[in-house]
């Protein structure tokens, strides 16, 4: 997995060119089309290559942490669209994809 900056693991997010990881890991993208912050899934580019971000900030009222906070907004400038935490969670988008074994 590629270490980056946090802008150059969104690109790859983007180009769909993951699995990638900044340098502390806290923000990843898998080969699943998923985007991290930490453990908790905050995007998805979708199979017709949308960005879907969920909104993890305080604006929402779903604060999780000012470094997920940070990690959503830099997404938002990308993404086609942001969803309240709570709709994204009855989406699949919201699911982990990653094969269990």
């Amino acid at each position: 997995m590629n270490r980056q900056n946090n802008r150059e693991v969104l690109l790859q997010w983007i180009q769909g060119r993951a699995p990638c990881h900044n340098h502390r890991g806290s923000l990843r993208a898998d080969a699943f089309g998923g985007l991290w912050s930490y453990n908790l899934k905050i995007g998805q580019r979708t199979d017709s290559q949308r960005l879907v971000i969920a909104d993890y900030t305080a604006t929402s009222g779903e604060f999780r942490s000012q470094t997920t906070s940070t990690h959503v907004n830099l997404a938002r400038q990308y993404a086609d669209d942001v969803m309240h935490p709570r709709v994204w969670m009855t989406t699949p988008l919201s699911v982990d994809q990653e094969i269990p074994f």
